[in-house]
């Protein structure tokens, strides 16, 4: 990647963590091997700087199955107040790696991982991220229910918000906004 990309990649990793912040569970969604879409709820660990997610999973999980076979994710984020909808696009690895397992564990951990940060059955699951869609709707509910009744009332869509969509590629960044 060219230095002069490096600075881009940094400020898109630094705006999607203000927008995913607040937001601890994911829904991560894999290709199970009879390519129907699968997704549940899982704890983000850690956004790092190179634009990849890390999450906690045991390596006989349904998503390491998944992503061993097709490493097509996605995770899904969404706010509490229905304002932030982030869905980030990329490709996920599942690997038993015990030195990373100990910088992450925090003793609540043992509830889902009960042989401690040493279980043979931990993975780290990471997901590279490729491209990323984020949707800003107006925070106030009144407004947006106002939008439903304009469009109701003009025959006009009701506008869902703005949206961006980032890609992350070995030449750099590239930004896209749509707005509507």
């Amino acid at each position: 990647m060219a230095a002069e990309a490096e600075p881009a990649r940094s400020r898109a990793v630094a705006e999607l963590a203000r927008r995913i912040d607040g937001i601890p569970v994911a829904m991560v969604t894999t290709v199970a091997p009879d390519d129907v879409l699968r997704c549940r709820p899982m704890l983000l660990e850690t956004l790092q700087p190179d634009a990849t997610l890390v999450f906690l999973t045991h390596l006989t999980s349904q998503k390491a199955t998944d992503v061993h076979r097709d490493p097509r994710v996605n995770v899904a984020f969404v706010g509490d107040k229905g304002d932030r909808y982030v869905s980030i696009g990329g490709t996920a690895t599942a690997v038993h790696d015990v030195a990373r397992f100990h910088a992450l564990w925090h003793p609540t951990y043992r509830a889902w991982f009960p042989g401690g940060p040493d279980d043979p059955d931990s993975a780290i699951f990471t997901v590279a991220i490729d491209r990323v869609d984020y949707w800003d709707v107006p925070t106030s509910r009144f407004v947006r229910l106002w939008g439903v009744v304009r469009a109701l009332a003009t025959g006009q869509v009701a506008e869902s918000g703005d949206r961006t969509t980032i890609e992350f590629g070995e030449e750099g960044v590239h930004v896209e906004r749509d707005e509507r």
